[in-house]
């Protein structure tokens, strides 16, 4: 049996009836599963701009028009230096014309590097 990727036009109720409708659902959502499993979903690809190659300022992941930007702050100071403080998430279904923020991620850090909290708006 050939693995079943992620398909965002099913499942359609209004082509799909009855176990069709089911086996849509079902196959995207063990693609889901393993995209959050593995951390990739096929069909995305990844870059990178600003900052630097250990610390980059935006990670991309495309596919087609579909765009996540993660836009990355980085600890200068203490236990934050060289990891990431912030991280701004957002999708854009227009190639990056226009982004929705996702959400916020904020992390803490003890004085050895340690991440200690994160939180999310």
């Amino acid at each position: 049996m050939a693995y079943a990727l992620f398909d965002q036009t099913k499942p359609d109720p209004a082509t799909q009836a009855g176990t069709a409708f089911g086996t849509s659902t079902r196959e995207n959502l063990l693609a889901i599963r393993d995209a959050v499993c593995l951390g990739v979903m096929p069909g995305f690809n990844f870059s990178t701009s600003g900052g630097t190659a250990s610390q980059p300022g935006t990670i991309y992941f495309k596919k087609s028009t579909e765009w996540l930007k993660i836009v990355l702050t980085w600890g200068t100071v203490g236990g934050e230096n060289g990891n990431v403080t912030v991280a701004v998430y957002s999708y854009s279904s227009n190639s990056g014309g226009a982004y929705d923020t996702i959400g916020t991620e904020t992390n803490t850090y003890d004085s050895d590097g340690n991440c200690t909290a994160t939180t999310w708006s």
